[in-house]
């Protein structure tokens, strides 16, 4: 039997004033159990489900990566288990909303609250990063939402970069001290839990250009870095690098869409660092969860076959048309695709 220390702790909280909450690991609830999927099988397995909740996570990686369409696809998936229940914002320092994009990958600007956080005044315009990620914090200290996307990162101008005029020297370590502050206050945050004392589940997912590194003297070095500061790099809990890979095409229709290169570069909350993989992307579709699914399926025996004949899970129906067969019936029944999908899931984790 451990040693009773219940009385001391209860002098520590009680000389503190209550501030200090001291509490056995086995009783402390952690958010982190809850995951937010992709969609996109192969790389919800390496990440144990999806994101992890109540944490912040970074998406990066040059231009035509795809980072927008797969932070569409998480929003899509969270929209798809909570239903009217979802709550999801999305901000930018860049661009607004493509909201046909966004719809590509399944997202509906109708289903539960999906907001956007914009400048509001011409006050703000003095100081618009400091405005958006103000009101950023403020929604994720609410404990209301599942999902805050934040894009463009490296787009956002400061207070003291307006000020400043074109032929003036910029102050380079402006945004990255911003970042600081902004991690700081989101974890702070992220402490407060709701009404019933749940933690805080609100997962934050950043989309980060890229810049020319000026370090990669050789083949060995990543040609890509990244803004933000130390602070963010510290305090993302997963970092994935997305690349564009070979291009896809057909005799008939020539470039019909392209490989997507993804790979993990920060892993926490029980996801491993150097996981990689790639999925296809479609020109004007996005990618097949569908075939993706039914592949991953295959690909650790939960779909199976016998000579031409496939079979799904414990099913006993015989399958014709090869994997292409799988994939028509599986678009024509949704309950299996999660079943395929959870199967998968509960194999990869074995």
């Amino acid at each position: 039997m451990p040693e009773d220390l219940s009385s001391l702790i209860k002098k520590v909280q009680k000389d503190l004033g209550g501030s200090a909450k001291i509490s056995r690991l086995s009783e402390v609830s952690a958010p982190f159990h809850t995951r937010l999927p992709t969609g996109i099988l192969s790389l919800d397995i390496a990440l144990k489900g999806g994101f992890p909740a109540g944490s912040m996570h970074q998406l990066f990686g040059p231009d035509g990566s795809g980072k927008d369409y797969l932070t569409n696809l998480v929003m899509a998936q969270v929209q798809k288990k909570y239903g009217d229940d979802a709550n999801i914002a999305w901000m930018s320092f860049g661009y607004k909303p493509d909201i046909p994009f966004m719809e590509m990958a399944g997202v509906s600007p109708d289903v539960g609250n999906l907001l956007y956080i914009d400048i509001g005044n011409e006050d703000a315009l003095e100081h618009p990063s400091e405005s958006l990620l103000s009101g950023a914090l403020e929604l994720v200290k609410s404990n209301k939402f599942q999902l805050l996307i934040i894009n463009e990162l490296g787009s956002g101008e400061t207070k003291d970069n307006i000020v400043k005029h074109l032929h003036e020297d910029a102050k380079i370590a402006t945004w990255a001290s911003l970042l600081t502050s902004f991690c700081q206050k989101f974890y702070s945050a992220m402490r407060i839990p709701d009404e019933e004392g749940n933690a805080n589940q609100t997962c934050v997912i950043m989309i980060n250009p890229v810049r020319a590194n000026l370090d990669a003297r050789s083949a060995r070095f990543t040609p890509f870095t990244q803004g933000g500061g130390f602070a963010l790099k510290h305090a993302k809990a997963v970092d994935i690098h997305l690349r564009p890979g070979a291009t896809i095409k057909t005799q008939k229709e020539g470039k019909i869409g392209k490989e997507i290169k993804w790979k993990i570069s920060k892993g926490k909350h029980g996801i491993s660092e150097g996981a990689e993989g790639s999925y296809n992307f479609y020109f004007n579709k996005g990618v097949d969860l569908v075939a993706d699914t039914a592949n991953a399926g295959k690909a650790c025996g939960v779909i199976a076959n016998k000579g031409p004949v496939y079979y799904v899970l414990d099913y006993e129906d015989k399958i014709k048309g090869g994997l292409d067969g799988v994939v028509e019936m599986m678009r024509k029944s949704p309950s299996l695709i999660d079943e395929v999908r959870e199967a998968v899931l509960e194999k990869s984790d074995g």
